[in-house]
């Protein structure tokens, strides 16, 4: 039988197990829980330019959905890598959130890449081709820029060659093209990959230190636009 010294000791050593143990988780969530800076993690866009792109959205539905816009490039390395992240981020983010891509052509020689994700869009096959680009340019050193390789990867997902050969010449597909090139310059975007939170915030490579970090910038966005949501609403 424990007398009442052996019970008080047992007593005191699980109180401060315990107690140990809420202290690290309270450092664990806190370590998790990092507070972005303006300035240094991401860049707040001009007012001017926000609301020129406001007059540009506003024949869409003005709704409290977040858009997250990556411009990228499929020759752009760091876009490369980015690219598993985003599929995760993707599985996680809620349903307020919606996830779309512009592809830049920043070099002449990545002009063909661009033309190709915008042909894709147009066919809907972008999720035939998107991952298989990336691979074949990264993976196998494949020159993707060749529109002869591009004629063969869209036949193999379903577009006819004549088919790809109009929208890859199209006014459409220049059009797009243009319009990125153009949003691009009004955000003062330099490279890519470049993440555009519902047109107020940018975050880069160089900004967020690495790509690990990048979409974990976009979450502390995303939820400050939900507060500022809710309060206005």
């Amino acid at each position: 039988m424990q007398t009442f010294t052996q019970l008080f000791h047992t007593f005191r050593t699980t109180l401060a197990v315990l107690t140990i143990g809420w202290l690290l988780s309270l450092v664990a969530f806190t370590a998790n829980a990092e507070e972005f800076v303006e300035g240094e993690d991401y860049r707040v866009i001009e007012t001017e330019v926000q609301e020129e792109l406001a007059n540009e959205d506003a024949e869409e539905d003005s709704d409290s959905t977040i858009r997250v816009v990556e411009f990228f490039n499929y020759g752009c390395p760091h876009c490369y890598k980015l690219e598993p992240i985003i599929k995760e981020w993707l599985e996680e983010k809620g349903d307020d959130v919606e996830f779309a891509r512009e592809a830049v052509p920043l070099r002449q020689d990545w002009v063909p890449l661009a033309r190709a994700y915008y042909i894709a869009e147009e066919y809907d096959v972008l999720d035939k081709v998107h991952s298989t680009i990336f691979k074949a340019i990264f993976e196998y050193n494949l020159n993707m820029q060749r529109k002869d390789l591009l004629e063969q990867l869209f036949e193999r997902r379903g577009v006819e060659i004549e088919d790809f050969n109009k929208a890859y010449t199209s006014d459409s597909v220049f059009k797009s093209m243009r319009e990125t090139q153009s949003r691009m310059r009004l955000l003062g975007l330099k490279g890519t990959p470049a993440i555009v939170v519902a047109d107020k915030y940018v975050i880069d490579t160089e900004l967020a230190d690495g790509h690990e970090r990048m979409f974990e910038i976009v979450d502390y966005l995303v939820d400050k636009i939900r507060d500022e949501q809710n309060k206005t609403s």
